[in-house]
């Protein structure tokens, strides 16, 4: 565990003892939400789209850990942004609670019966907190692009004019 996440998960509000316990035996750990950020999970295909568009766009990137068995990614962001955060088809932000952290920067871990998870972006770098405007940007451009892509297969398979002639020559 690098000092700066250390750090990062005890002004958080980790016990240190802890942290240390859980990561030597190969477990999990426990940070609390909501006192120096909320988290954003989002669902895990979409999530990877937003965050690589808001990457694209400079945006500020800050921890994130992927959740195969939930099928999700948790975004560290904001304290604050759980409560702005708009309602939108795949995320869910919450201001509380606890995100269950391998020891960083270590990129898998899963003990003491939890699941896996794996940093997809450590607590290690320059930011403890992903851009919160961006990252919903981004999410509402990918669900955009999903409703459309949606949309054409729709049209494609029942408005195209080829697909009324074979039907009816049945």
């Amino acid at each position: 565990m690098t000092p700066d996440a250390a750090r990062w998960m005890t002004e958080a509000g980790a016990q240190l003892a802890q942290l240390h316990r859980a990561w030597t035996t190969g477990a999990l750990a426990e940070v609390p939400i909501g006192h120096l950020w909320d988290v954003v999970r989002i669902t895990g295909r979409l999530g990877r789209l937003a965050l690589a568009r808001a990457a694209m766009l400079n945006a500020a990137i800050g921890p994130v850990l992927e959740v195969p068995a939930r099928g999700v990614v948790e975004v560290v962001v904001p304290p604050g942004t759980a409560a702005a955060w708009p309602k939108m088809r795949g995320t869910f932000a919450v201001a509380s609670g606890h995100l269950i952290c391998p020891v960083p920067p270590m990129l898998r871990a899963g003990g003491g019966g939890r699941s896996p998870r794996y940093w997809l972006v450590p607590p290690t770098g320059p930011h403890y907190a992903t851009d919160p405007d961006a990252l919903c940007e981004s999410v509402a451009a990918e669900l955009l692009r999903y409703a459309r892509a949606a949309e054409l297969l729709r049209h494609d398979t029942y408005g195209h004019p080829d697909a009324a002639v074979d039907r009816g020559a049945r």
